[in-house]
C-alpha cells in the first residue's frame, strides 16, 4: 500500500474498469480528509496540489503533509502536481517526493504540446515520476472562477480531443496518462454538461495509456458512470470539495458567538461535509473494492 506511482494506480484502474479519485487538496486538513475517506472506503486515492498551493516555501509544507499521510495510509496513495504550467515546477515537485505530475500545454498548438510534454516526461521518468498530459483543451465552466482560473489556462473555451491524434501524441510525448476533452469543464457549471461518450469510445479504442477526466465536479452521476465504463481511469474533483468546506464553514462562523472562535471547533462540520463528498465520489467511481496485493 502506501506511496505509489500515478502510472501504477491508473493501469490497475483501467484494467478493472473503475476510476481513481484525484482530489485537489490545498492544505493538511484536506489531505487528511482525502486519506481518511480512502481508508474508510478501501480505495486508492490521488492527492493533488495546484500551483497556488505551493507558492514560496509552501511546497515543503504541503509535500511534507502529503508524504506523511501517504506513508502511513492503509491504501495506495499517489501524490501529484495538477496543471503545471512550467517544467521547473514539475522538477521541484519531483524532488519533493511527488509520484506524478501533470504538465498542461493543452492550450498550445499540437506540436508545441508534444515538445513540452516530451521534455517533462524525459526528466520525470529518470526520477521514476509519472506524467499526465492533456490533448484537446478542457475549458472553464464559469469564467473567472473554479479550477481553470487558478491554473494558467489560456482561455475558457474547450477544444475536444481528436481520436485520430491520440496515438501520435502519446507515442511522441511519452506521457503515462492522457486527459481528454469530451464535454466537461473546470470549475462551476453554468449548465450541466453532456459528455461525448462516442468520442470517448473512439479514444479508448486506440489510446496506449489510461485516460483522465478533468472537471468532474458537477458532472451528473449517470454520465460519470458511462465515462468510466468507456475507459476513464482517473477523475479530478476540486470544486465540490471546496464548496462543501467553505459553505459549511461560513454557516458555522455565522452561528459562532464571535469570530475569535477556536478554529479546531469551527472546522469540525466543514471537515465532515468535505469527507462525505469524497466518500460519495469514491463510491460513484467504483474504486471502493478489494484491492489487489
Amino acid at each position: 500500500m502506501s506511496l505509489v506511482s500515478l502510472k501504477e494506480l491508473l493501469q490497475e484502474a483501467r484494467s478493472r474498469r473503475y476510476a481513481v479519485p484525484m482530489f485537489d487538496v490545498s492544505n493538511a486538513t484536506m489531505i487528511r480528509a482525502a486519506i481518511e475517506a480512502a481508508e474508510l472506503e478501501n480505495s486508492p486515492v490521488i492527492l493533488a496540489a495546484i500551483e497556488p498551493d505551493l507558492v514560496g516555501n509552501m511546497l515543503d509544507y504541503w509535500a511534507g503533509a502529503a508524504r506523511m499521510g501517504a506513508l502511513s495510509a492503509d491504501v495506495p496513495v499517489a501524490i501529484m502536481l495538477d496543471h503545471a504550467a512550467t517544467e521547473e515546477l514539475c522538477v521541484r515537485c519531483a524532488e519533493a517526493g511527488f509520484t506524478g505530475v501533470m504538465i498542461d500545454a493543452s492550450a498550445e498548438p499540437f506540436e508545441r504540446n508534444i515538445a513540452v510534454t516530451r521534455r517533462v516526461a524525459d526528466r520525470m521518468h529518470r526520477r521514476g515520476v509519472s506524467v499526465e498530459a492533456e490533448l484537446g483543451h478542457v475549458g472553464d465552466g464559469q469564467a473567472g472562477g473554479g479550477e481553470g482560473a487558478l491554473t494558467g489556462h489560456a482561455g475558457n473555451h474547450s477544444v475536444f480531443t481528436e481520436p485520430a491524434d491520440v496515438v501520435t501524441f502519446v507515442e511522441r510525448s511519452g506521457c503515462d496518462a492522457l486527459a481528454v476533452s469530451i464535454g466537461t469543464a473546470h470549475g462551476v457549471y453554468v449548465t450541466a454538461p453532456r459528455l461525448d461518450i462516442d468520442r470517448l469510445r473512439q479514444i479508448e479504442a486506440v489510446s496506449p495509456v489510461p485516460l483522465v477526466l478533468h472537471g468532474g465536479s458537477g458532472t451528473p452521476d449517470d454520465q460519470i458512470r458511462d465515462a468510466i465504463a468507456h475507459g476513464i481511469a482517473k477523475i479530478n474533483i476540486c470544486s465540490e470539495i471546496m464548496y462543501a468546506w467553505h459553505h459549511t464553514l461560513l454557516e458555522e462562523l455565522r452561528q459562532a458567538p464571535s469570530l475569535s472562535y477556536w478554529d479546531a471547533t469551527a472546522c469540525v462540520a466543514p471537515y465532515r461535509a468535505m469527507l462525505e463528498v469524497m466518500r460519495r465520489k469514491i463510491r460513484l467511481f467504483g474504486s471502493n473494492r478489494p484491492l489487489s496485493d
